[in-house]
């Protein structure tokens, strides 16, 4: 069942990170900048490769979320959509 949680997040995040940087006009270097990380690592992880770290979704929620919550309650909409409720 974790990885199914793995394969969810890297989706969510993904999506989220291309909407982000788009809705801003950053380039993925700004991006990767701003994430302190690579811009090959930061690309590999826009276009869905990698999945984030948590140093990585810490520096997302903060730089870049106004509101970590509704982050967090659409990643939870996004996991009880996939995966079965607990017994």
């Amino acid at each position: 069942m974790r990885e199914r949680y793995k394969k969810i997040l890297k989706a969510f995040f993904c999506n989220k990170l291309a909407r982000t940087r788009e809705k801003l006009g950053y380039s993925q270097e700004s991006m990767a900048h701003r994430l302190a990380m690579a811009t090959r690592t930061y690309v590999d992880l826009d276009h869905g490769k990698t999945s984030c770290s948590a140093v990585t979704l810490a520096l997302f929620l903060i730089y870049f979320c106004d509101d970590p919550t509704a982050f967090l309650a659409e990643l939870r909409e996004a996991f009880e959509a996939d995966v079965p409720a607990l017994p």
